[in-house]
Protein backbone atom coordinates (compact mmCIF):
# COMPACT_ATOMS: atom_id res chain seq x y z
CA UNK A 1 0.00 0.00 0.00
CA UNK A 2 1.37 3.75 -1.00
CA UNK A 3 1.24 5.99 1.81
CA UNK A 4 0.32 9.68 1.12
CA UNK A 5 0.63 12.47 4.03
CA UNK A 6 -0.73 15.87 3.72
CA UNK A 7 0.44 18.13 5.74
CA UNK A 8 -1.67 21.38 6.87
CA UNK A 9 -1.01 24.50 9.30
CA UNK A 10 -4.69 23.98 10.40
CA UNK A 11 -7.61 22.54 9.80
CA UNK A 12 -9.98 24.79 8.72
CA UNK A 13 -14.03 23.89 8.90
CA UNK A 14 -14.29 24.01 5.07
CA UNK A 15 -11.69 21.22 3.92
CA UNK A 16 -13.58 18.61 6.27
CA UNK A 17 -15.95 17.57 3.63
CA UNK A 18 -12.51 16.89 0.84
CA UNK A 19 -10.18 15.18 3.34
CA UNK A 20 -13.22 12.71 4.45
CA UNK A 21 -13.56 11.80 0.58
CA UNK A 22 -10.24 12.16 -0.59
CA UNK A 23 -9.21 9.22 2.26
CA UNK A 24 -12.31 6.77 1.83
CA UNK A 25 -11.16 7.38 -2.41
CA UNK A 26 -7.52 7.19 -1.81
CA UNK A 27 -8.26 4.07 0.32
CA UNK A 28 -10.68 2.22 -2.37
CA UNK A 29 -6.99 2.03 -4.57
CA UNK A 30 -4.60 1.11 -2.19
CA UNK A 31 -3.49 3.85 -1.09
CA UNK A 32 -3.53 5.38 3.00
CA UNK A 33 -3.77 9.24 3.78
CA UNK A 34 -2.16 10.29 6.51
CA UNK A 35 -3.46 14.38 7.53
CA UNK A 36 -1.21 16.58 9.46
CA UNK A 37 -2.26 20.01 11.01
CA UNK A 38 -1.56 22.29 13.78
CA UNK A 39 -3.94 25.69 15.11
CA UNK A 40 -4.03 28.84 13.84
CA UNK A 41 -2.29 31.79 15.24
CA UNK A 42 -4.10 34.16 16.82
CA UNK A 43 -4.96 36.72 14.70
CA UNK A 44 -6.31 34.17 12.36
CA UNK A 45 -8.26 31.64 15.07
CA UNK A 46 -10.43 34.88 15.38
CA UNK A 47 -12.39 33.29 12.63
CA UNK A 48 -13.33 30.48 14.95
CA UNK A 49 -13.50 28.06 11.66
CA UNK A 50 -11.33 25.03 12.79
CA UNK A 51 -12.18 21.63 13.47
CA UNK A 52 -10.80 18.24 14.16
CA UNK A 53 -10.75 15.13 12.27
CA UNK A 54 -10.91 11.79 14.39
CA UNK A 55 -8.69 9.78 12.09
CA UNK A 56 -5.61 12.58 11.36
CA UNK A 57 -2.92 13.90 13.68
CA UNK A 58 -2.71 16.98 15.68
CA UNK A 59 0.43 18.56 16.00
CA UNK A 60 1.57 21.98 17.35
CA UNK A 61 2.86 24.51 15.39
CA UNK A 62 5.91 26.36 16.72
CA UNK A 63 6.24 30.23 15.95
CA UNK A 64 9.48 32.51 15.54
CA UNK A 65 8.15 35.92 15.09
CA UNK A 66 10.61 38.33 13.58
CA UNK A 67 9.82 41.94 13.67
CA UNK A 68 6.29 41.68 11.88
CA UNK A 69 6.58 38.35 10.18
CA UNK A 70 6.42 34.73 11.69
CA UNK A 71 7.51 31.60 10.58
CA UNK A 72 6.34 28.32 11.60
CA UNK A 73 8.03 24.94 11.99
CA UNK A 74 5.67 22.11 11.56
CA UNK A 75 7.65 19.63 14.07
CA UNK A 76 6.46 15.93 11.98
CA UNK A 77 9.55 14.49 10.68
CA UNK A 78 9.09 11.22 12.48
CA UNK A 79 5.51 11.33 11.19
CA UNK A 80 6.17 11.87 8.01
CA UNK A 81 9.00 8.77 7.81
CA UNK A 82 8.31 6.34 5.11
CA UNK A 83 5.84 8.12 3.08
CA UNK A 84 6.02 7.90 -0.66
CA UNK A 85 4.35 10.94 -1.33
CA UNK A 86 4.57 14.04 1.42
CA UNK A 87 2.20 17.38 0.03
CA UNK A 88 2.44 20.41 1.72
CA UNK A 89 1.38 23.98 1.20
CA UNK A 90 2.97 26.40 -0.55
CA UNK A 91 3.90 29.09 1.79
CA UNK A 92 7.31 31.08 2.59
CA UNK A 93 6.65 31.00 5.99
CA UNK A 94 6.77 26.89 6.36
CA UNK A 95 10.13 26.03 7.39
CA UNK A 96 9.39 22.62 6.92
CA UNK A 97 9.17 23.02 3.62
CA UNK A 98 12.97 24.16 2.86
CA UNK A 99 13.71 20.92 4.68
CA UNK A 100 11.61 19.17 2.49
CA UNK A 101 12.87 20.49 -0.52
CA UNK A 102 16.66 19.79 0.28
CA UNK A 103 16.19 16.29 1.51
CA UNK A 104 14.21 14.90 -1.44
CA UNK A 105 17.26 15.01 -3.48
CA UNK A 106 18.59 12.02 -1.62
CA UNK A 107 15.55 10.40 0.02
CA UNK A 108 12.98 8.16 -1.60
CA UNK A 109 9.59 10.40 -1.17
CA UNK A 110 8.44 12.36 -3.51
CA UNK A 111 7.80 16.17 -2.76
CA UNK A 112 3.94 17.75 -3.68
CA UNK A 113 3.34 21.78 -3.22
CA UNK A 114 -0.27 22.51 -3.01
CA UNK A 115 -1.65 26.14 -3.46
CA UNK A 116 -2.24 29.80 -5.72
CA UNK A 117 1.88 29.86 -6.79
CA UNK A 118 2.05 32.60 -5.14
CA UNK A 119 0.76 35.19 -2.82
CA UNK A 120 -2.36 37.04 -4.22
CA UNK A 121 -2.37 38.78 -1.53
CA UNK A 122 0.30 40.75 -1.81
CA UNK A 123 2.52 42.77 -4.37
CA UNK A 124 2.90 40.49 -7.40
CA UNK A 125 6.39 41.59 -7.94
CA UNK A 126 6.80 42.46 -3.84
CA UNK A 127 10.20 40.85 -2.05
CA UNK A 128 8.15 38.11 -1.19
CA UNK A 129 6.31 36.81 -4.27
CA UNK A 130 9.60 37.01 -5.72
CA UNK A 131 11.05 35.00 -3.21
CA UNK A 132 8.72 32.48 -3.31
CA UNK A 133 9.16 32.15 -7.15
CA UNK A 134 12.53 30.61 -6.36
CA UNK A 135 11.17 27.80 -5.16
CA UNK A 136 8.35 26.81 -7.48
CA UNK A 137 9.79 23.96 -9.41
CA UNK A 138 11.88 22.40 -5.96
CA UNK A 139 8.90 20.11 -6.13
CA UNK A 140 7.66 16.33 -7.98
CA UNK A 141 4.46 17.44 -8.03
CA UNK A 142 1.60 20.04 -8.29
CA UNK A 143 -1.86 20.85 -7.16
CA UNK A 144 -2.47 24.00 -8.45
CA UNK A 145 -6.23 25.55 -6.94
CA UNK A 146 -7.55 26.31 -10.10
CA UNK A 147 -6.81 26.03 -14.37
CA UNK A 148 -6.00 29.87 -13.76
CA UNK A 149 -2.78 28.59 -11.51
CA UNK A 150 -2.00 25.62 -13.49
CA UNK A 151 -1.71 28.21 -16.07
CA UNK A 152 0.80 30.32 -13.76
CA UNK A 153 2.91 27.57 -13.49
CA UNK A 154 2.98 26.56 -16.81
CA UNK A 155 4.42 30.42 -17.58
CA UNK A 156 6.66 30.13 -14.41
CA UNK A 157 8.22 26.91 -16.88
CA UNK A 158 7.04 23.94 -13.96
CA UNK A 159 6.05 21.02 -16.86
CA UNK A 160 2.17 21.02 -17.41
CA UNK A 161 2.46 17.03 -17.27
CA UNK A 162 3.29 17.62 -13.41
CA UNK A 163 0.45 19.54 -12.36
CA UNK A 164 -2.77 18.75 -11.45
CA UNK A 165 -5.65 21.45 -11.39
CA UNK A 166 -7.80 20.28 -8.39
CA UNK A 167 -10.28 22.94 -8.88
CA UNK A 168 -10.93 23.90 -5.34
CA UNK A 169 -14.00 23.34 -3.92
CA UNK A 170 -16.58 22.77 -1.23
CA UNK A 171 -19.65 20.68 -0.17
CA UNK A 172 -22.09 22.41 -3.68
CA UNK A 173 -23.64 19.15 -3.91
CA UNK A 174 -25.19 18.47 0.05
CA UNK A 175 -25.41 22.12 0.26
CA UNK A 176 -27.64 22.53 -2.66
CA UNK A 177 -30.06 19.52 -0.96
CA UNK A 178 -29.79 21.10 2.43
CA UNK A 179 -30.71 24.67 1.15
CA UNK A 180 -34.03 23.42 -0.62
CA UNK A 181 -35.43 21.49 2.58
CA UNK A 182 -35.07 25.22 3.99
CA UNK A 183 -39.39 26.34 4.41
CA UNK A 184 -40.57 29.20 3.35
CA UNK A 185 -41.71 29.31 7.21
CA UNK A 186 -38.02 29.27 8.06
CA UNK A 187 -37.76 31.61 6.35
CA UNK A 188 -40.80 33.51 7.50
CA UNK A 189 -39.84 33.01 10.82
CA UNK A 190 -36.40 34.16 10.65
CA UNK A 191 -37.45 37.44 8.66
CA UNK A 192 -40.06 37.72 12.09
CA UNK A 193 -36.86 37.20 14.56
CA UNK A 194 -34.58 40.22 12.61
CA UNK A 195 -37.21 42.43 11.94
CA UNK A 196 -37.44 42.42 8.18
CA UNK A 197 -40.71 42.90 6.45
CA UNK A 198 -39.47 43.52 2.69
CA UNK A 199 -37.25 40.97 0.83
CA UNK A 200 -34.77 43.46 -0.74
CA UNK A 201 -31.77 41.78 1.42
CA UNK A 202 -27.92 41.35 1.65
CA UNK A 203 -25.56 39.13 2.82
CA UNK A 204 -22.09 38.67 3.62
CA UNK A 205 -20.65 35.85 5.17
CA UNK A 206 -17.02 34.82 6.02
CA UNK A 207 -13.94 36.02 7.81
CA UNK A 208 -14.25 39.76 8.80
CA UNK A 209 -10.42 41.61 8.11
CA UNK A 210 -9.23 44.16 6.34
CA UNK A 211 -9.24 42.39 2.85
CA UNK A 212 -13.10 42.20 2.76
CA UNK A 213 -13.03 46.10 2.94
CA UNK A 214 -15.36 46.28 5.90
CA UNK A 215 -15.60 49.79 5.65
CA UNK A 216 -16.12 50.26 2.11
CA UNK A 217 -18.65 47.47 2.15
CA UNK A 218 -20.65 49.45 5.48
CA UNK A 219 -20.48 52.64 3.58
CA UNK A 220 -21.84 50.93 0.17
CA UNK A 221 -24.65 49.41 2.58
CA UNK A 222 -25.60 53.44 3.90
CA UNK A 223 -25.58 54.33 0.42
CA UNK A 224 -27.86 51.81 -1.04
CA UNK A 225 -30.80 52.26 1.54
CA UNK A 226 -31.29 55.92 0.62
CA UNK A 227 -32.13 54.14 -2.52
CA UNK A 228 -33.70 51.60 -1.94
CA UNK A 229 -35.96 51.79 1.55
CA UNK A 230 -36.69 48.39 2.53
CA UNK A 231 -32.47 47.09 2.23
CA UNK A 232 -31.50 45.26 5.30
CA UNK A 233 -28.14 43.92 5.83
CA UNK A 234 -27.30 40.26 7.20
CA UNK A 235 -23.59 39.55 8.43
CA UNK A 236 -22.46 36.27 9.08
CA UNK A 237 -18.49 35.72 10.49
CA UNK A 238 -16.15 36.84 12.37
CA UNK A 239 -12.64 38.03 12.56
CA UNK A 240 -10.60 41.09 13.97
CA UNK A 241 -12.96 44.18 12.04
CA UNK A 242 -16.10 42.31 13.51
CA UNK A 243 -15.98 45.33 15.73
CA UNK A 244 -17.21 47.68 13.06
CA UNK A 245 -20.18 45.88 12.17
CA UNK A 246 -21.30 45.35 15.79
CA UNK A 247 -21.22 49.26 16.16
CA UNK A 248 -22.51 49.83 12.84
CA UNK A 249 -25.68 47.14 14.06
CA UNK A 250 -26.10 49.17 17.48
CA UNK A 251 -26.77 52.43 15.28
CA UNK A 252 -28.88 51.21 12.53
CA UNK A 253 -31.47 48.22 12.99
CA UNK A 254 -31.45 47.42 9.43
CA UNK A 255 -27.86 45.74 10.05
CA UNK A 256 -27.86 42.89 11.44
CA UNK A 257 -24.70 40.93 13.18
CA UNK A 258 -25.30 37.42 14.07
CA UNK A 259 -21.43 36.14 14.35
CA UNK A 260 -19.93 33.45 12.81
CA UNK A 261 -22.27 30.33 11.62
CA UNK A 262 -21.09 27.06 9.45
CA UNK A 263 -22.64 24.01 7.36
CA UNK A 264 -26.61 23.69 8.05
CA UNK A 265 -26.77 27.22 10.47
CA UNK A 266 -26.57 29.75 7.50
CA UNK A 267 -28.78 28.14 5.27
CA UNK A 268 -32.15 29.80 6.67
CA UNK A 269 -30.36 33.61 5.99
CA UNK A 270 -29.30 32.60 2.46
CA UNK A 271 -32.78 31.64 1.77
CA UNK A 272 -33.78 35.34 3.15
CA UNK A 273 -31.06 36.52 1.38
CA UNK A 274 -31.02 38.36 -2.35
CA UNK A 275 -27.44 39.35 -2.95
CA UNK A 276 -24.25 37.69 -1.58
CA UNK A 277 -22.38 41.37 -1.15
CA UNK A 278 -18.82 40.68 -1.33
CA UNK A 279 -16.30 43.89 -2.31
CA UNK A 280 -13.43 42.51 -1.08
CA UNK A 281 -11.48 39.42 -1.00
CA UNK A 282 -13.48 36.82 -2.80
CA UNK A 283 -12.40 33.00 -2.43
CA UNK A 284 -14.24 29.81 -2.08
CA UNK A 285 -17.16 32.16 -0.56
CA UNK A 286 -18.43 32.46 -4.58
CA UNK A 287 -19.40 29.07 -4.02
CA UNK A 288 -21.75 29.54 -1.25
CA UNK A 289 -23.27 31.99 -3.59
CA UNK A 290 -23.76 29.11 -6.10
CA UNK A 291 -25.13 26.69 -3.93
CA UNK A 292 -27.22 29.05 -1.73
CA UNK A 293 -28.85 30.92 -5.39
CA UNK A 294 -27.75 34.04 -3.69
CA UNK A 295 -25.76 35.83 -6.74
CA UNK A 296 -22.43 37.56 -5.96
CA UNK A 297 -21.88 41.13 -6.37
CA UNK A 298 -17.67 41.97 -6.03
CA UNK A 299 -15.23 44.52 -7.42
CA UNK A 300 -12.13 44.38 -9.52
CA UNK A 301 -10.08 44.20 -6.28
CA UNK A 302 -6.72 43.63 -6.68
CA UNK A 303 -6.36 40.88 -4.20
CA UNK A 304 -8.78 38.16 -4.69
CA UNK A 305 -8.23 34.57 -4.63
CA UNK A 306 -7.85 32.11 -7.27
CA UNK A 307 -12.13 31.26 -7.20
CA UNK A 308 -12.98 34.24 -8.65
CA UNK A 309 -12.00 32.90 -12.29
CA UNK A 310 -15.26 31.28 -11.61
CA UNK A 311 -17.38 34.44 -11.57
CA UNK A 312 -19.33 34.28 -14.90
CA UNK A 313 -19.72 37.92 -15.79
CA UNK A 314 -23.73 38.89 -15.71
CA UNK A 315 -24.35 35.25 -15.33
CA UNK A 316 -23.92 33.76 -11.93
CA UNK A 317 -22.74 37.22 -10.46
CA UNK A 318 -21.21 40.33 -10.73
CA UNK A 319 -17.59 42.14 -10.94
CA UNK A 320 -17.50 46.23 -11.28
CA UNK A 321 -14.70 48.61 -10.74
CA UNK A 322 -13.63 48.85 -7.41
CA UNK A 323 -15.33 52.50 -6.17
CA UNK A 324 -18.38 52.88 -4.29
CA UNK A 325 -20.34 54.46 -6.78
CA UNK A 326 -20.27 51.63 -9.36
CA UNK A 327 -20.77 49.28 -6.43
CA UNK A 328 -23.45 50.61 -5.02
CA UNK A 329 -25.20 51.22 -8.52
CA UNK A 330 -24.84 47.64 -9.71
CA UNK A 331 -27.10 46.40 -6.32
CA UNK A 332 -29.31 48.99 -6.66
CA UNK A 333 -29.93 47.71 -10.17
CA UNK A 334 -30.38 44.37 -9.19
CA UNK A 335 -33.02 44.86 -6.64
CA UNK A 336 -34.66 46.70 -8.97
CA UNK A 337 -37.74 44.76 -10.60
CA UNK A 338 -36.10 41.71 -9.17
CA UNK A 339 -33.18 41.72 -11.85
CA UNK A 340 -31.44 39.19 -9.72
CA UNK A 341 -34.01 36.26 -9.81
CA UNK A 342 -32.24 35.86 -13.61
CA UNK A 343 -28.93 35.08 -12.25
CA UNK A 344 -30.13 32.08 -10.06
CA UNK A 345 -30.37 29.21 -13.15
CA UNK A 346 -26.91 30.30 -13.75
CA UNK A 347 -25.70 29.87 -10.02
CA UNK A 348 -27.50 26.65 -9.89
CA UNK A 349 -25.18 25.26 -12.78
CA UNK A 350 -22.49 26.53 -11.60
CA UNK A 351 -22.91 25.01 -8.20
CA UNK A 352 -22.97 21.66 -10.43
CA UNK A 353 -19.76 22.60 -11.71
CA UNK A 354 -17.69 22.78 -8.89
CA UNK A 355 -18.18 19.71 -6.60
CA UNK A 356 -15.96 18.58 -3.95
CA UNK A 357 -16.59 15.15 -5.88
CA UNK A 358 -15.10 16.03 -8.47
CA UNK A 359 -12.80 17.64 -6.06
CA UNK A 360 -11.98 14.59 -5.09
CA UNK A 361 -11.37 12.94 -8.08
CA UNK A 362 -9.37 15.84 -9.24
CA UNK A 363 -6.66 16.12 -6.37
CA UNK A 364 -7.30 11.33 -6.23
CA UNK A 365 -5.98 11.23 -9.77
CA UNK A 366 -2.88 13.82 -9.47
CA UNK A 367 -1.70 11.32 -6.21
CA UNK A 368 -1.54 8.57 -8.48
CA UNK A 369 0.19 10.24 -11.63
CA UNK A 370 2.78 11.47 -8.85
CA UNK A 371 3.43 8.37 -6.76
CA UNK A 372 3.41 6.03 -10.39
Amino acid sequence: MKKVVIIQKSLVQYRKEFFEGLRKALYEVDVDLTLIYGKQNNAESLRNDEVDLEWSKFIPNRTINIGSSQLIWQPCLKEIKGKDLIIVESANKLLLNYWLMLTRHFSRFKLAFWGHGRNMQGAQQGLANRFKSLFLKSCDWWFAYTQGVKQFLIEKGYPENQITAVQNAIDTSGLQVQYQAISDDDVQDLKLELGIEGHQVGLFCGGIYPEKLIDFLLESCLEIKTQVPDFHMIFIGAGIDAVKIKTAAQQYPWIHYVGPKFGAERLPYFKLASLFLMPGLVGLAILDAFAFETPIVTTDYEFHSPEIEYLEQGKNGIMVENTLEAYVAAVVDLFQEDKYLQMIPHCRNSAKMYTIEKMVDHYKQGILAAIN
